[in-house]
């Protein structure tokens, strides 16, 4: 009896400890508030903000007012800045980009809700009408951002002229063991409050592996995770949003009109690359480039690759003369897909020239 006394008191204890622990953890980093956000700004490691009704979001908009807008959704864990090197490439091409944090994310609020679905699709329908965009645009997802965007056009496929998908989530299994302890409710939260900052500044490191300069992309993760909320955002995410099970919303984009562009690193242990044939079954009209020897990095390792990409699949929108097909599908380049460099998604002579975006483009 006295010996279970003993190991009742030991699990109080180390209850208490645990629970304390989680606390103070949580209260060690500071708040991301107005007077924080000010700050950031006058640093000018910030560039606007816009209040949402979930939250206030962190954004960067360039180029031309009457530029074709590209929007630019990064993925689970790496904020906005990864898309530093696609503004110049793009604005210069005539295109108005906008790129931002999604919440709990960088910059952007860590608002204390369920981060699902429902979540990142408000989040990117209120910031287009928050800053007034009423014509159809071209997204770009990368990661969870690929996911981010093809629920979006799936539910408003009006707001959608094009999509390009860098190594989209929601296609498949992703878990592994360490992610699966993450899962199991108590245990994983007190992992992510104690030990986050370190396992997610070492993935951030790991993936800026190869980067020419990856400065600027630690410094932006580091700072992120400065702030409170930011393990438990992705916890949430993790418990919450379809990273393995989107295959409806993808089924949906299929079914539609929506040109798609899909861009893989045949290396990639993120989202494997096998994914990509579940992906071509529920998106027949996709264009798909793959890459061997590239991993989930691709985009932030060779910017110059997946910008070429980007602009001239884009190239392809502003000057679409084919009517749709059968049930609406694309006929002809639109409804191809492509693997590995070939002459059309290269560099040389031989590829078609990119037609600039005109201005009154839908």
């Amino acid at each position: 009896m006295t010996y279970v006394k003993a190991l009742g008191v030991l699990v109080i204890a180390i209850a208490l400890i645990m629970l304390m622990s989680y606390w103070a953890a949580g209260r060690a980093r500071a708040a991301l508030d107005a007077e924080a956000r000010e700050k950031l700004l006058a640093e000018g490691v910030a560039y606007s903000f816009m209040d949402l009704p979930d939250g206030t979001v962190h954004y960067r908009l360039e180029g031309p007012e009457n530029g074709q807008l590209v929007v630019l959704v990064h993925g689970f864990a790496t904020p906005s800045v990864i898309w530093a090197q696609y503004f110049k490439p793009l604005t210069e091409a005539g295109y108005r980009v906008l790129a931002f944090d999604n919440y709990g994310r960088g910059l952007s609020d860590r608002p204390d809700t369920v981060y699902d679905a429902d979540l990142f699709d408000n989040q990117l329908s209120g910031l287009l009408d928050a800053l007034g965009v009423n014509r159809r645009v071209d997204l770009v997802g990368y990661s969870m951002g690929g996911g981010i965007v093809t629920v979006f056009a799936a539910r408003h496929p009006e707001r959608v002229r094009s999509m390009t998908l860098i190594a989209p989530v929601g296609l498949g299994k992703l878990s592994n063991e360490r992610t699966e302890m993450l899962m199991r409710p108590l245990i994983g939260d007190w992992i992510i409050r104690l030990f986050g900052t370190k396992m997610f500044y070492a993935a951030a490191a790991d993936e800026a592996k190869n980067i020419p300069n990856p400065g600027p992309l630690l410094a932006a993760v580091n700072r992120q995770l400065q702030y409170r909320g930011y393990g438990d955002a992705l916890l949430s995410t993790m418990r919450n949003y379809p990273l393995e099970t989107a295959d409806s919303y993808y089924a949906t984009v299929g079914a539609s009109s929506i040109p798609v562009l899909a861009v893989w690193g045949e290396a990639d242990e993120v989202v494997p690359f096998g994914h990509a044939e579940k992906l071509m079954e529920l998106v027949p009209q996709a264009q798909l480039r793959s890459y061997s020897g590239m991993g989930h990095n691709i985009g932030v390792v060779d910017p110059e690759l997946v910008s070429g990409l980007i602009l001239r699949f884009l190239g392809e929108q502003q000057s679409r003369v084919t009517s749709p097909g059968a049930a609406g599908k694309p006929r002809g380049p639109l409804a191809r897909m492509e693997s590995r460099r070939c002459a059309s998604c290269g560099g040389d002579a031989t590829a078609p020239e990119i037609a600039p975006p005109a201005s009154q483009a839908n």
